[in-house]
């Protein structure tokens, strides 16, 4: 078998980046991952293609499946870049539903590409042209992204491309309308790509950018092929793929800058709240004290201890404990201001500092809406769980000049309302006292 060496460096490029992404899958098991590691494949095989079957094989159908249904995973994996807004199993069944009836298209107007309008039907790509508009349009209905102009966005979008596509269709026939069709399907990856991705880095400036070039290569290679065929007989194969190589590039690029983000995030933070841990927690103290001796003002602090909690993990399994973690960090954090600082800075513990509290009477108030936030059931697989909590207060400069002495005194005054609650609970249900075990 002679084999066609020229896409043996897509061939590898393919499989290196098929290899970061496997490890990086099993690492941290992701639908995203998953879904670009299929698309991958896909293309992987697109390449594969070319390398291994002669060159007189009619292989035209299967490189247009794969390469169409390769851009319909890639849009499911941009779509979960960021926080899904459809249930998983409805975007998968619509996103299919849609992908498929586009496949069919693509197929079927690759294997009738030589003829041209006049010589024969085509009024059933027209209808199954509507199929893929009212399929594709069902699948943004679902769509609840925010802001609330994205859906909107895409359903405008969709109709665009399907009314060229229309056009393109009775224009030029069904070898532009399927160029057109593979065109907006590489866009389509862009654009969620950039609609759903947190940050705006270069490496997704470049994934996007990639991908957006991959998709004007079918109208354009088309375009020169129709019009201009002597300068497209001297443009390289290698030329019309290197979008691949780029999208190949950047989507590497893509996952080492997410590697780095992450491992810097765990550094600072707390691995199973999102908190800032206690290493992040001291430079937050740091700066809060520096901007209060600079402005002469103060700030107050917090001591938070989760009362029973030990019970949680004895009686419901460490799982049902990390789950009431979770669910108390994320009612915190709905209380506090986005400028003061919440850490977990032990099992149960937690501590804050509170941006410009200046007297006790506030920073214990702030307390009192923590306690209160948690009067609501924690559901738990087991049921629901009501949880509480201590709190101790504490202010600078009034209580103490440093962390330790802070800490101190709001620890002192967290046992003191602990003890309390103690005692009260004690005689509200005839417990006996000094169980420590009891709150």
């Amino acid at each position: 078998m002679n084999f066609n060496f020229y896409g043996l460096p897509e061939f590898v490029s393919y499989s290196i980046l098929l290899g970061i992404s496997f490890v990086l899958i099993r690492q941290k098991r992701e639908t995203r991952l998953q879904y670009w590691l299929a698309g991958w494949l896909l293309i992987l095989l697109h390449a594969s293609l070319f390398m291994l079957l002669p060159q007189n094989f009619p292989f035209d159908l299967l490189a247009r499946g794969t390469l169409t249904l390769a851009g319909q995973v890639f849009i499911l994996a941009a779509y979960y870049q960021g926080p899904a807004m459809i249930n998983r199993f409805q975007l998968t069944w619509r996103v299919g539903l849609s992908g498929t009836l586009n496949l069919i298209f693509a197929v079927a107007s690759t294997a009738y590409a030589e003829l041209r309008p006049a010589d024969y039907q085509i009024g059933p790509f027209y209808v199954l042209t509507a199929l893929c508009a009212a399929s594709t349009l069902w699948l943004a209905a679902a769509d609840n992204g925010e802001p609330r102009w994205h859906p909107r966005l895409s359903i405008a979008l969709i109709v665009l491309v399907y009314a060229l596509q229309i056009w393109f269709l009775h224009a030029d026939g069904l070898a532009m309308a399927s160029q057109w069709l593979m065109c907006w399907t590489y866009l389509a990856v862009a654009y969620f790509f950039l609609r759903q991705t947190q940050k705006l880095t270069m490496g997704v400036v470049f994934i996007a950018l990639s991908f957006i070039l991959w998709g004007l290569v079918f109208p354009v290679y088309s375009l020169f092929m129709l019009y201009a065929p002597a300068i497209s007989a001297h443009i390289e194969s290698e030329v019309w793929n290197l979008p691949k190589f780029l999208a190949a590039a950047s989507m590497i690029l893509v996952l080492l800058e997410e590697r780095v983000v992450s491992a810097t995030h765990l550094a600072t933070h707390d691995e199973l709240t999102g908190l800032p841990n206690r290493r992040l927690y001291g430079d937050r103290f740091d700066q809060a004290l520096a901007r209060a001796t600079r402005d002469g003002s103060g700030f107050g602090f917090l001591v938070i201890d989760l009362n029973r909690f030990k019970l949680v993990n004895d009686t419901l399994g460490h799982q049902a404990g990390d789950d009431v973690l979770k669910a108390v960090s994320d009612r915190f954090r709905a209380v506090l201001r986005d400028t003061d600082t919440l850490a977990r800075t032990g099992g149960d513990e937690f501590t804050a500092i509170l941006d410009s509290i200046l007297s006790l009477a506030d920073a214990q108030a702030v307390g009192d809406a923590l306690c209160k936030s948690l009067e609501a059931p924690i559901m738990l697989a087991g049921g629901p769980y009501r949880a509480s909590a201590s709190v101790g207060a504490s202010i600078y400069p009034d209580d103490g000049l440093t962390q330790m002495h802070l800490h101190a005194v709001a620890d002192e005054r967290m046992y003191v309302g602990k003890e309390q609650q103690r005692i009260e609970s004690a005689h509200q249900q005839g417990w006996v006292i000094g169980d420590p075990n009891q709150v």
